[in-house]
């Protein structure tokens, strides 16, 4: 067989949707429910016991590692200057300009972090 023939007698393979994909998901977590379920307990259990050993990665030969990092709170780091926007939007342009020339101000983007989307999966009971 030619190599030019193969795109004409090779079956296409069908396109999957969306809905077979969420249908396939479903059901490996239908499936593997216990072990996913066991799997989140000992990480559970896991992140109870970094509170008070701190962080720590445990190496299996020939298996793999472990590694668990406490939660910690959000925390004050520092202190930062704001300026109040409505007061500045009320300053004339000449003030505006002076400030931002003296360098006391410097306008910068407002930037979003990142979203890396998420994927939530709910047996129905």
């Amino acid at each position: 067989m030619k190599w030019w023939t193969l795109k004409w007698t090779a079956k296409m393979p069908k396109k999957v949707t969306r809905l077979d994909l969420c249908r396939e998901l479903l059901e490996l977590r239908a499936k593997y429910a216990d072990p996913i379920d066991r799997m989140d307990a000992i990480k559970s259990e896991l992140k109870l016991l970094s509170r008070k050993d701190g962080k720590f990665r445990e190496t299996i030969a020939g298996l793999g590692y472990v590694s668990v990092s406490p939660e910690t709170p959000e925390r004050v780091v520092g202190e930062q200057p704001v300026i109040d926007v409505a007061n500045w939007q009320g300053l004339k342009e000449a003030r505006r300009e002076k400030l931002l020339a003296d360098g006391l101000v410097s306008i910068q983007p407002i930037i979003k972090g990142a979203y890396y989307g998420r994927v939530d999966v709910k047996l129905q009971a």
